[in-house]
């Protein structure tokens, strides 16, 4: 407040506007998305079957205050890892002693904000899994750093799956995207960042490129807030 007044905390330029931070509501929702994927994480172990993992996901939600998802939290160990799709729930396949488990998590907040993250851990002698895992992380998070507010959604596609592809990695997302949009109460509002959407990235937008490499499925998928300065991980 200056003088009496309440005043924008930036001065008007023309296009979308943008906070310069994602709003509390927002990371907090991720901030949870993130600690009930890791509770997966916790309970892959050699012998838990997908639906304990999601059941260790569940409670760890419900302890956090959150009753709701907003689609079916993925869980895929083994081949089924291959496969990240709301029509493929968790199963009673059990982990085997080298093996994957892909963790995806979607809650809604009391207060109607949606998160979303995934995790995968690699458990036992599993070096495709493990190598695939760090690589595809390195990617990502090399291509990010680098993304700014405003990208198209195809150039930033472009550029994560090119430097996939050159490192051996085939996608393997049914839609052939990395990410969506996401709002509070609504995702792919502003579709899917894929090859053919010229959208321009503004506010939050989950990136979650899933990919193959020598027979392993691995995934990275975190929330980026496109805001009006910079692009930065939630």
């Amino acid at each position: 407040m200056t003088d009496g007044r309440i005043i924008p905390p930036w001065t008007y330029r023309p296009g979308p506007d943008v906070s310069l931070l994602p709003p509390s509501g927002l990371v907090s929702a991720q901030n949870i998305a993130r600690k009930a994927a890791m509770a997966g994480c916790n309970a892959a172990t050699s012998g838990a079957t997908e639906i304990d993992i999601l059941i260790a996901v569940s409670t760890c939600l419900a302890d956090l205050n959150v009753a709701d998802v907003w689609t079916i939290t993925n869980v895929g160990v083994g081949a089924n890892a291959h496969t990240c799709f709301p029509t493929q729930g968790p199963s009673g396949l059990a982990m085997v002693e080298n093996d994957l488990a892909m963790i995806d998590v979607h809650p809604i907040t009391p207060d109607g904000f949606w998160g979303d993250c995934t995790r995968c851990t690699v458990i036992g002698d599993n070096p495709a899994a493990r190598d695939g895992l760090r690589d595809l992380t390195h990617i990502y998070k090399e291509v990010m750093v680098r993304a700014q507010s405003g990208i198209r959604a195809c150039d930033l596609f472009g550029t994560m799956h090119e430097r996939m592809v050159s490192e051996g990695f085939t996608l393997l997302d049914t839609l052939e995207n990395i990410g969506h949009s996401l709002s509070p109460g609504a995702a792919y509002l502003n579709e899917f960042i894929d090859a053919n959407n010229h959208t321009p990235m503004w506010g939050a937008w989950a990136v979650e490129p899933f990919a193959a490499r020598d027979g392993a499925a691995v995934k990275v998928e975190d929330l980026f807030w496109f805001g009006r300065d910079e692009c930065i991980m939630i």
